[in-house]
């Protein structure tokens, strides 16, 4: 029931221009649902200063009348009893009319209002019917939609109008094609908010993006937002990777501007160039000048890129990932144990296998079970190329420690993109890995723990390993 206390004091400091917007939203809600609700706003409106101001602008035509409803006349004045008797009707029945007009312009104003309060809140883009469409996508995601609506079972060729994507798991990767052709891919656990009201906006609130953008309208550039960093995009290729305290850009091919949060500080990023926009250190442009066959990963540096439980070194034993259940949600009867890693340089120089490539796997793990490994590849235009899988060869001792290897040869698809093998690279030989997953199938928890991951570019009998 209509709280007529709170409903005439919106209605009031509306009249006033008083109302924050999330007032001017709860009126407007009241006004588009609740018939009392526009009666009670009319007959504020009658004797709010928008209705007197209409009033004056007709005072040429009827002086008399408005003088009576201002009360400046006398109703003892023969000439006002005449002009209320003969004229007062029709100036009541105009006056309604108006405080209608000026009810249903303000509530339209209101319910735009509220429109654009929602679309401007946190995770709620403009709605803007069929913005994009679905090209590839694999791994477990969730798609929330401008209205709310939580969808899991998204699906390739589905039309989105805007909303949030998020990828689950080291594994996920969604493709994302906008009406005017440009592209952008996440993968792994990522999280991405688009919208498309003529001038595209995006936030990567987490995770890896890669994007292909065409040239954009003159003034309305494509606009990403993460945690630290604004991205003008008019026409480019380039990857982004966002966390909580840095944005990394690679640009491919034209040129990125970069506004740093904390203190607006700006520059431009051209071609075969990146940038890392955080806080606490200077954001200069660094030429990309090598592709890189190794790596080696962090994870004594913290939990941060990494999928499973991180635990820090104690005493003699390292820092290491511990393996969490996980379920395939394209298999349901599946349960895995499963960690994960993204795959970077810090020099931000592109990480490439080839057939020499090999995988060394350090860790502990209390079951003699197989253990596999998965990357994750796309080509030298950053777009996803494929996933692949191997099972990896193990070399387990007494106390569960255990090395285990996997060479680039041994690596097939990954049953999760079968569907997408006619336009997936048919090995991962010669392209470039950016995440990396280690698990384990097994009714039981496995105690599955990674402290090391290498990737190495020199065959397994020449690395003396």
């Amino acid at each position: 029931m209509t709280d007529g206390r709170e409903l005439e004091d919106l209605i009031d400091r509306h009249l006033h221009g008083e109302l924050d917007e999330r007032d001017q939203e709860r009126l407007a809600e009241w006004l588009d649902t609740d018939p009392a609700a526009r009666k009670l706003f009319i007959q504020h409106v009658h004797w709010d200063t928008q209705l007197a101001e209409a009033v004056r602008e007709g005072q040429a035509s009827n002086p008399d009348g408005i003088k009576i409803l201002s009360g400046t006349e006398s109703p003892d004045d023969s000439r006002t009893r005449k002009t209320l008797s003969s004229g007062g009707t029709q100036l009541l029945g105009t006056l309604l009319a108006l405080s209608l007009i000026v009810i249903a312009g303000l509530a339209t104003v209101l319910i735009q209002e509220r429109s654009t309060v929602l679309e401007n809140l946190p995770g709620r883009p403009h709605v803007d019917p069929s913005i994009a469409r679905i090209t590839g996508l694999s791994g477990p995601m969730i798609w929330t939609g401008d209205r709310g609506e939580l969808v899991r079972d998204i699906r390739v060729g589905t039309e989105l109008a805007g909303g949030t994507i998020e990828g689950l798991s080291p594994d996920s990767w969604f493709e994302l094609q906008f009406k005017d052709g440009s592209e952008v891919t996440i993968s792994g656990a990522s999280m991405l908010t688009f919208s498309d009201d003529g001038q595209k906006r995006l936030r990567l609130r987490e995770g890896r993006m890669a994007a292909d953008v065409t040239p954009q309208p003159q003034g309305q550039p494509m606009v990403i937002q993460t945690r630290t960093a604004t991205l003008t995009v008019l026409g480019t290729s380039f990857d982004v990777e966002a966390d909580l305290p840095a944005t990394a850009l690679s640009v491919r091919e034209g040129t990125v501007r970069v506004t740093r949060t904390s203190d607006g500080h700006e520059i431009d990023v051209p071609a075969n160039h990146r940038v890392i926009a955080a806080a606490d250190q200077v954001m200069k442009s660094q030429p990309i000048e090598r592709i890189v066959q190794h790596w080696r990963s962090r994870i004594d540096q913290g939990p941060g890129e990494t999928y499973g439980k991180w635990v820090p070194a104690s005493g003699a034993n390292p820092a290491f990932l511990k393996a969490v259940a996980f379920v395939p949600e394209d298999n349901p009867s599946l349960l895995l144990y499963l960690v994960g890693l993204r795959v970077g340089n810090g020099e931000g120089a592109p990480v490439q296998v080839n057939s020499r490539s090999h995988f060394e796997i350090r860790g502990r793990i209390d079951t003699e079970t197989d253990v596999y490994f998965g990357i994750q590849v796309a080509d030298a235009d950053g777009k996803f190329a494929g996933k692949f899988l191997a099972k990896c060869a193990v070399d387990r001792d007494s106390s569960g420690r255990f090395v285990a290897t996997a060479e680039l040869p041994n690596f097939g698809l990954d049953p999760s993109v079968a569907a997408y093998k006619d336009k997936l690279a048919p090995s991962p030989d010669g392209l470039f890995i950016n995440g990396a997953w280690c698990f384990t199938q097994a009714e039981e928890p496995s105690g599955l723990r990674i402290s090391q991951v290498n990737l190495r570019d020199t065959p397994l009998d020449q690395s003396g390993q």
